[in-house]
């Protein structure tokens, strides 16, 4: 049975109560999920703690990480200024309290680490939340303050631990703005999405030329950025490969291509997600009008030593197919 930790905190500063106690304590120790992605249900197992406000309670689920694993952890926190719920995609590597935590503690401009800022590898915008019933954003900004504290030292710890552990920080506003039922049901929406993977169908090109298959880099402001791959991208519900595959090549590298034929399909799973990638050999007139939009660097690819660069895990088994493929 999937073990999930579930976190809120009590109240702190001017706020008589902490909503995120209050759905902690409620939420059900044992918790039927549906798969929101495709097929399948379990029951899930919760395991339910209320963090005091100050460095002991940030550091404690991180101390409890260096002899205890979950299948997925949920952070939740109060926040006052927020009108809509939150969920936290970056931990900054700062803390600069403008009160007191409840052990009196007041930090000013620090760093975390000094090793930057933690972003979650749990893949949030292949949730598709802008079409939930609920109104959430998505944030970088976890704050200065315990919640970010926690957030940061959870991450640090799992970037350390033998598993891949799904870990997210949940921010809500006051119950009066949210209340704890609808609170509740989102609390329960995301860790359906945390413990099952969702499956993302891509379209990848393969250029050909004297110098070999073409390869990109991708940029810095990217997922997985400095990772090499081939061009392309996701395709969307109502595309087939061929069509996703031509309009990607347009926006990223504002070309026009032919396909020639599929080469394939690959499948790899992430610890967090798993990708199905259609491969084709496409042809274009257009190099010289090539303009790398998404990527910052090219390079073509002719020998086993390409496969010495970092490469996106998903498309090795591609390079390795491509280089044994005699044209």
């Amino acid at each position: 049975m999937p073990r999930v930790l579930l976190t809120g905190f009590g109240p702190f500063g001017t706020h008589q109560q902490n909503p995120t106690e209050t759905i902690v304590k409620s939420f059900p120790s044992l918790l039927p999920i549906k798969n929101p992605f495709g097929r399948g249900a379990s029951e899930v197992s919760i395991e339910k703690h209320v963090l005091s406000v100050d460095k002991r309670g940030a550091h404690w689920t991180a101390d409890e990480l260096e002899h205890r694993e979950w299948d997925a952890i949920l952070h939740l926190g109060l926040c006052g200024e927020c009108t809509v719920p939150r969920i936290e995609l970056r931990a900054q590597d700062r803390l600069n309290m403008k009160i007191p935590d409840n052990s009196g503690r007041q930090a000013y401009d620090i760093e975390l680490s000094g090793l930057g800022d933690l972003d979650t590898p749990v893949p949030v915008k292949k949730w598709d939340v802008e079409n939930w019933d609920e109104e959430i954003e998505l944030s970088l900004d976890a704050g200065e303050y315990i919640c970010n504290e926690t957030y940061f030292r959870t991450h640090e710890a799992l970037n350390k631990h033998k598993f891949a552990i799904p870990c997210l920080f949940l921010h809500l506003p006051s119950s009066d703005k949210v209340s704890i039922h609808d609170a509740t049901k989102l609390v329960r929406k995301m860790l359906a999405h945390m413990l099952y993977k969702p499956s993302m169908q891509v379209a990848a090109g393969m250029f050909l030329s004297e110098n070999g298959f073409l390869a990109m880099r991708r940029g810095e402001d990217e997922p997985k950025s400095g990772k090499w791959e081939f061009p392309g991208g996701k395709i969307e519900a109502d595309e087939t490969p061929e069509a996703a595959l031509l309009r990607e090549l347009c926006e990223e590298l504002k070309i026009e291509a032919r396909i020639i034929k599929k080469l394939g399909v690959w499948q790899h799973t992430y610890p967090f997600l798993h990708v199905e990638i259609h491969g084709f050999l496409v042809e274009s007139s257009q190099f010289e009008d090539m303009q790398l939009t998404v990527h910052s660097e090219m390079k073509w690819i002719s020998s086993q030593e390409d496969l010495d660069l970092d490469w996106l895990e998903a498309d090795i088994p591609i390079v390795k197919h491509l280089l044994k493929i005699n044209y």
